[in-house]
This record gives C-alpha cells, structure tokens and sequence, in this order.
C-alpha cells in the first residue's frame, strides 16, 4: 500500500493526508490536489527576494506599471507559483525528487493577487530506469475558476522494490 504523509495547509494545520509515490500507483492515478491564495505581499516578499532585498516597482509589484506593459493588473513572477508546484511534487515523490526530479512547464495564463492557485497532477507513465521506476506525470496549475494557468510534465523516481529489467 503506497505510503501516506500530511499535507499541511498555509496556516500550518494538518489538512488530510497526500498519497506518496510508489510502484503500486497506476497510470491515471490523480494525486491530492493542493491550493493556495495568492497574494499581492506574497508576490512583494519573493520580488525582493529576487532583487536582492530591494522594493523595486514592476510588472509584479505595481499596477500602473503593469498596465504600462499591457497587463490589467500586477502579475504574479511565473516562477513563484512554480515553487508551490514543487513543493507539492517534493511532498509527493520525497527523496525521489531531490535525486532525479525533472519539470517542464509553459506559463499559458496570468497568476493575480487574489487567485487561488489549484495544483494537480495524474500519472501519464511509468518508465523502468535502472532499479528505480520514473513515475511521469501530466501536471497543471488551475485558478479558481478551473482555467489552466500552467501545464507541463513532471518526474521522479521509486524503488522498483527488486524488479529488474533485462539490462539490469
């Protein structure tokens, strides 16, 4: 029976528990689907992460520059929604992640102070890699709205506890 660990919402509770990756999953499983609210200091905090501590004003942190560039508003960086998407593949894979995780995704819609972010994943395939099993899975990011706001594709490895390919 796959191994289980807790996801914790944002406040720090113990929520329910997320399904880990192991062998036994089939292809279609959907793992647990985690959210978050995004906000606009969430948003300042990880730009100033980014430039080095400083308050800059740009398309992330300034409406009117937003709008200057054509946006409706402050956009959140693609890359800190992508760390939550990690964070959830790190809870779901554990130290296969760490040591052969791999992420491809594309930014197809803006992520906005206010969202609700929706992380969500099935697996697509399983993939004998020595003896471990990459598990491969479709991946996406939706709004609270269901819009898909990132799509991609996301790996990592399982003991194949003691099956071996022909190779090994």
């Amino acid at each position: 029976m796959p191994g289980e660990t807790y996801i914790v919402d944002q406040s720090g509770k113990r929520d329910r528990k997320m399904t880990k990756a192991d062998r036994n999953l089939e292809t279609g499983f959907d793992f647990e689907p985690r959210s978050y609210e995004i906000t606009q200091e969430k948003i300042n905090i990880y730009s100033r992460y980014v430039f080095h501590g400083k308050d800059t004003k740009n398309i992330h942190t300034d409406d009117e520059t937003a709008r200057r560039a054509g946006l409706p508003r402050a956009v959140a960086q693609g890359r800190y929604p992508i760390g939550y998407l990690s964070e959830v593949l790190l809870d779901f894979f554990g130290r296969g992640w760490v040591q052969g995780g791999k992420l491809e995704v594309s930014l197809i819609k803006g992520i906005y102070p206010g969202d609700t972010i929706t992380i969500k994943g099935k697996i697509r395939d399983k993939v004998h890699e020595g003896n471990t099993i990459r598990i491969v899975l479709d991946v996406w990011i939706e709004n609270q709205m269901k819009e898909k706001t990132t799509v991609g594709t996301a790996s990592g490895l399982v003991d194949d506890g003691g099956e071996r390919t022909p190779e090994g």
